[in-house]
């Protein structure tokens, strides 16, 4: 059941302390960045350690401010199960994400205080894409993320890769803006109506309606969802990924890769299961194509890659079928594989990209960050700890049992069967096979692939080896309590 509150301060205390933060940060940044003394790069340092408080201040705020499922704003808004447990994921997430990118950016010289707080800014924009219950707040909610990522693509500003990085998805980012807009503008033009609540009640009575609104209306939901699809690189709108995660630096990547996903998703259930139930059965068709073309394209567009960055984002593409994939069935076990899946996702994200930053070729007397997978052969020879832990990684991964990665397949899987949809079924069951040759290549290149030369990694730093522990801990624990992950997602899908 959900209450009314017309404006409740307590429910956005996190959002609100993190804009507080972010501004005294900048004015701390902006005085300081005229010392010559206290300038750059030890100013960035200082922002950074204070991002890390923010991050486990707001995090505690999230934790302790649980109220009843509520409506506030004006039904802007919504804090039910499914915000709280996505805001507290979030922070998580990005507490694991700072301290992951954090020795990054000295190596490479990032030396710009700007990098975290426009990153925290973008962490708030989540936030409210989490708690969102109008369009109107989706859609500014987005452009806020889309404006901090902008930035944040094209932040190395001596490289001409980084610079190309945020041209482009600035460029494609505006086309689906554009989309979302339209969709947003065609739907209020025949309905009236923006709120998810009020939305829910039109559609159950969509059958009396005339056919020319119901179609416009219909055609308003579909560019709704294919905006959301660009911005999660669902295929066919992948078209950005590859090459925005290939230019953009490194830890610029991990955080596209990992953080966005978890609050999109989380408004896409919001949207499908609650705003649209009613005519779900109309975005099935889109829902079941996408997620077949985003599990081929990613599945053999990651065996033709030989550079990390653009792997992963292949392989992402793959996972985000999945995801799709469960939602196409629009029933609750559909939703529940596809929320399992989602966690899993980030745990493996963050660990994958832990180790990848961790690939730090030395060569005197300096080092650069590695780009190209051959570089982890012999990895075993190196670091036998760091390959054992990327096995295990790869592993979840492809979906072998029993790692976690296996289940969070299988519940999606189950749940196409359960609705009968089992030609998708089959060929997610044949592409994921075909998937585990190039994620067991890699295995073979660390472990069995002999040569004279061998790759010589800078050792790794303390908070990368704690983000690979703590992540590889959580996936343990996801296997041996899977019953506690289990009920843990079913709390956030009962609202």
């Amino acid at each position: 059941m959900l209450f009314i509150s017309s404006y409740d301060f307590y429910a956005l205390l996190t959002e609100i302390y993190i804009l507080n933060s972010v501004c005294v940060l900048l004015i701390y940044g902006v005085i300081l960045n005229t010392s010559l003394k206290r300038g750059t790069p030890v100013l960035d340092y200082n922002i950074g350690g204070f991002a890390i408080q923010t991050v486990i201040i707001s995090l505690w705020l999230t934790f302790s401010s649980k109220t009843p499922p509520m409506i506030s704003w004006n039904a802007l808004l919504c804090h039910d199960f499914m915000s709280y447990g996505l805001k507290n994921i979030i922070l998580v997430t990005a507490l694991f994400w700072i301290c992951m990118v954090f020795s990054y950016n000295k190596a490479e010289k990032i030396n710009f205080y700007e990098y975290w707080i426009i990153s925290i800014l973008s962490i708030v924009a989540m936030l409210l894409i989490s708690s969102s219950f109008d369009f109107l707040v989706l859609y500014l909610s987005i452009e806020f993320q889309s404006i901090a990522f902008y930035i944040l693509a094209s932040f190395k500003r001596t490289s001409e890769f980084s610079t190309e990085a945020g041209l482009k998805y600035f460029v494609l980012g505006a086309f689906s803006s554009a989309l979302l807009l339209l969709g947003i503008s065609l739907l209020y033009g025949t309905t009236g109506l923006t709120n998810f609540g009020d939305l829910s009640k039109f559609f159950l009575g969509i059958t009396s309606i005339e056919p020319c609104v119901v179609n416009a209306t219909v055609l308003g939901i579909v560019l709704i969802e294919s905006a959301l699809f660009f911005k999660i690189s669902a295929a066919p709108f992948h078209m950005w990924s590859p090459d925005v995660y290939e230019g953009a630096p490194t830890n610029v990547t991990s955080f596209f890769g990992i953080l966005p996903k978890l609050a999109l998703v989380g408004l896409m259930y919001r949207i499908f299961y609650l705003c649209c139930a009613e005519i779900i059965y109309v975005l099935n068709f889109t829902l079941i194509i996408c997620a077949f073309l985003s599990m081929l394209i990613g599945t053999f567009g990651a065996l033709a890659q030989a550079k990390w960055k653009r792997f992963i984002a292949y392989s992402t593409i793959s996972h985000v079928g999945f995801i799709l994939a469960g939602f196409s069935t629009s029933e609750f076990t559909g939703a529940f594989g596809s929320m399992f899946y989602i966690l899993i996702y980030t745990l493996t994200s963050l660990a994958i990209f832990s180790i990848v930053l961790s690939f730090r070729n030395m060569s005197y007397p300096t080092t650069y960050q590695s780009r190209y997978l051959n570089d982890v052969t012999g990895l075993v020879k190196v670091n036998p700890v760091l390959s054992i832990s990327l096995v295990g990684i790869l592993f979840s991964m492809a979906g072998i049992p029993p790692f976690p990665g296996f289940f969070a397949k299988a519940f999606v899987l189950l749940a196409l069967l359960q609705e009968n949809l089992r030609g998708l079924a089959l060929l997610a069951i044949l592409l994921s096979c075909i998937s585990c040759f190039y994620y067991i290549r890699l295995i073979q290149t660390m472990y069995f692939t002999n040569t004279k030369v061998i790759a010589i990694f800078w050792p790794i730093e303390k908070e990368k080896s704690i983000v690979i522990s703590l992540t590889m801990l959580l996936l343990a624990i996801t296997f041996l309590k899977i019953d506690l992950i289990s009920n843990f997602v079913q709390s956030m899908l009962f609202l």
